[in-house]
């Protein structure tokens, strides 16, 4: 593995977090394709990291595990956002959370008053 791709794999995961956090799907798909390139290439290298780069390695790999959990919240997001679209259709009451932390139905008892903001 050479210090070339540990920096363009760090690159890559840097702009991957950017998609993340942009919500840019498009954009994490051209970087999947990239990050399978190098380490496919890395894969093939099995060469043994120099001293110098093993703190170039720690970086990518701390960038890689931020990935993965926020990979992982879009995830869960993502099955939330269908849970809900799915309980609309149904009919299904939906909640949220008030200003004052309580947990409350977007749609109160018939002939209730229900302030909104």
């Amino acid at each position: 593995m050479s210090r070339k791709d540990l920096r363009r794999l760090a690159a890559i995961l840097t702009q991957e977090r950017r998609a993340l956090v942009q919500g840019d799907i498009g954009r994490l798909e051209s970087l999947a394709l990239r990050k399978v390139a190098i380490l496919d290439r890395v894969e093939r290298s099995q060469g043994a990291l120099a001293r110098a780069d093993a703190g170039l390695a720690r970086i990518v790999q701390q960038a890689a595990d931020r990935n993965a959990s926020l990979f992982e919240a879009a995830i869960t997001g993502i099955k939330d956002a269908r849970a809900l679209i799915r309980r609309a259709k149904t009919g299904g009451s939906g909640k949220t959370y008030a200003r004052d932390g309580v947990r409350a139905d977007l749609n109160p008892p018939a002939g209730s008053l229900h302030r909104r903001a």
